[in-house]
């Protein structure tokens, strides 16, 4: 096997992270990876850290200036990149350890491969390990537009894709805002990239409460909602249960503090399949009967059944009836 280093450009969107951008700079400098290029593109940031690019001198490359969101810095990165294999890491994120060798390691491996997925966790801000990031399924036998159908997102920093596959489709919709990144994979899959997995954590994604994610999470889903209906016609069970779950959660407080929340978040998941899938009848008609809802979480398999439903009910009349 040969021992290639790939060269890699790594786009930073940034604005007004100063506290993380150094963290995120460093975690790929630190590597010692020699063919890698640092690109940041920051929106004119009014906190310090124009000071603190500046401070990076020659070891990377950057921009400050008024841009239209994280979506526009992208297209920017990308465009300025010269490297064969592209990924970005957003600047409250960072890289884990022998990150960049382990990839070039996989494609040395995978001579034809055009997207490299690996593991990655979440962190909290202080970037100190939270839990595992969720990451669908890679394997020659995958078929990955189903993959990304059926089980949503994977951590983001920890994806490469070569240039080649990125311009084929077009680069970054300018459309999606908060899910640029499920999308650019929903077309890289059903484009026929060669998807490669990697078995390694490659990055950690910072969690705390005022990240973009976790405040504007209905903006996101309906960009993923858009998404699914634009490449697939209709929306996955593991999206309209994770809308279902954030609108109960909006209207009636924490699952397991209210009451009858099962029975509730059952009604929820079939009035928003509903809603979302009503342009496929025949889809649309068969998981009403079908689909239904996990007892805690869409990632977690714990599927409630028809009969916990029916044998809840019977549970409440003889309640009633006894009183």
């Amino acid at each position: 096997m040969s021992d290639i280093k790939p060269f890699i450009s790594v786009v930073i969107p940034s604005y007004n992270q100063g506290s993380y951008i150094d963290d995120a700079i460093f975690s790929i400098l630190c590597q010692s990876y020699k063919n890698v290029e640092i690109i940041v593109i920051d929106g004119g940031s009014a906190d310090d850290t124009v000071i603190k690019l500046q401070a990076w001198g020659d070891r990377i490359t950057w921009i400050s200036e008024s841009d239209d969101g994280q979506t526009d810095a992208l297209i920017k990165g990308f465009s300025r990149a010269s490297g064969e294999w592209l990924t970005w890491l957003n600047s409250d994120d960072f890289q884990a350890d022998h990150a960049l060798h382990r990839v070039a390691a996989a494609i040395n491996k995978n001579p034809h491969a055009e997207v490299v997925l690996g593991n990655g966790h979440y962190a909290r801000q202080d970037g100190t390990f939270l839990r595992p990031y969720p990451r669908v399924d890679v394997g020659p036998d995958v078929d990955m537009r189903q993959e990304f159908f059926l089980k949503g997102f994977v951590a983001q920093p920890s994806v490469y894709f070569k240039r080649s596959a990125y311009m084929d489709v077009g680069g970054v919709n300018p459309e999606r805002h908060f899910c640029m990144d499920y999308d650019l994979w929903v077309r890289l899959a059903d484009r026929g990239s060669v998807f490669v997995g990697l078995d390694h954590d490659i990055s950690g994604n910072r969690w705390y409460h005022d990240t973009k994610t976790a405040t504007q999470t209905l903006q996101l889903y309906a960009e993923a909602v858009a998404t699914q209906v634009e490449m697939y016609g209709k929306v996955s069970p593991y999206f309209v249960q994770a809308i279902s779950n954030h609108l109960f959660a909006i209207f009636h407080g924490h699952f397991q503090t209210t009451r009858n929340h099962l029975f509730l978040r059952w009604l929820w998941f079939k009035a928003v399949w509903t809603v979302l899938n009503h342009r496929t009848p025949g889809y649309c008609l068969k998981g009403l009967v079908k689909e239904t809802i996990s007892k805690s979480d869409p990632v977690i398999g714990d599927t409630l059944r028809y009969r916990d439903l029916v044998a809840g009910v019977c549970k409440r009349l003889g309640k009633k009836i006894g009183r």
